[in-house]
């Protein structure tokens, strides 16, 4: 069975939109029995296609920003997988039938992976106007779990937006955030979840500079998911902690790309790739 991933609009998945989203990630499209509970996983994309399932985890994509032929397209086998939209698709943010905004997804996907474990991918092309460039997880059932890295060169919800991004003098915008056992109040007009607990920062270096991922290289990107506490790492250096507000229950790992309101307005033409060289799942219990 092949596995692709919808987002269908009837549910809803809660990414720090700042709006209501009427839409969430539906995987049901196969029932997984096992986790990677506290364990080891490795992919470095050196095979074309779809990677095999194994320890428990299963791999799906989304391509509803730019569609893809299929698993190849995405990794051809050369080390890397290739994660692209095109400017043409984030022309406009449409709307749905509820007024809400359709805010689509480019992704990969495997899981499910729980708690005491490091997550962490390499990949560049991270900081692209007009998306968000994601790693998160996700767990939906009567509630919502969720831990994000978000990044976008300039949050247009962010207190100093217009800033520059480049590397003379620029940097990248990145939020991270957290649901845990989240629901909708339904006192809140604005049909977000709750609890949830996010941060919006700038991108910085080991000497707390601000720094921009305009720049061509590879980076890391790590979410250190502990039962008690979800730290934030890029390239090594602690951006933030949560500790208030953790899920706790074996979720899908998603990284890649989505549009998003505060992402601004794609000012490019063409096609724009994220570049990922592997993802990295290392257990914590031992640590």
């Amino acid at each position: 069975m092949d596995w692709k991933i919808r987002f269908f609009t009837t549910l809803r998945l809660c990414a720090s939109a700042g709006e209501p989203l009427k839409q969430t990630l539906l995987i049901l499209l196969m029932t997984i029995s096992s986790s990677l509970i506290a364990g080891e996983y490795f992919e470095g994309f050196d095979t074309p296609g779809k990677p095999p399932a194994r320890d428990g985890i299963h791999w799906g994509y989304t391509d509803e920003l730019t569609p893809v032929a299929g698993w190849k397209s995405i990794i051809p086998g050369d080390g890397y997988a290739y994660l692209s939209v095109n400017s043409r698709a984030l022309r406009k943010i449409k709307r749905l039938p509820d007024g809400s905004n359709f805010l689509p997804f480019q992704t990969l996907s495997l899981g499910p992976v729980g708690s005491n474990h490091r997550i962490s991918i390499r990949a560049k092309n991270t900081a692209i106007i007009g998306v968000a460039c994601i790693l998160f997880t996700y767990r939906e059932k009567s509630k919502v779990d969720e831990i994000d890295i978000e990044i976008t060169p300039d949050d247009t919800q962010g207190t100093e937006t217009g800033h520059p991004t480049g590397t003379n003098g620029g940097w990248t915008d990145v939020r991270f955030n957290t649901w845990a056992n989240a629901t909708e109040d339904e006192h809140n007009s604005t049909g977000s979840l709750h609890p949830r607990e996010t941060k919006q920062s700038q991108i910085l270096d080991s000497k707390g500079v601000r720094v921009s991922h305009q720049d061509g290289q590879f980076h890391l990107y790590t979410i250190e998911w502990r039962p008690e506490s979800v730290r934030f790492f890029i390239d090594g250096v602690q951006q933030k902690v949560i500790d208030q507000i953790v899920p706790d229950y074996p979720s899908m790992v998603i990284f890649g790309m989505r549009q998003m309101p505060w992402a601004g307005k794609a000012t490019w033409k063409g096609t724009q790739t994220m570049l990922v060289d592997w993802i990295d799942i290392e257990s914590l219990e031992n640590e």
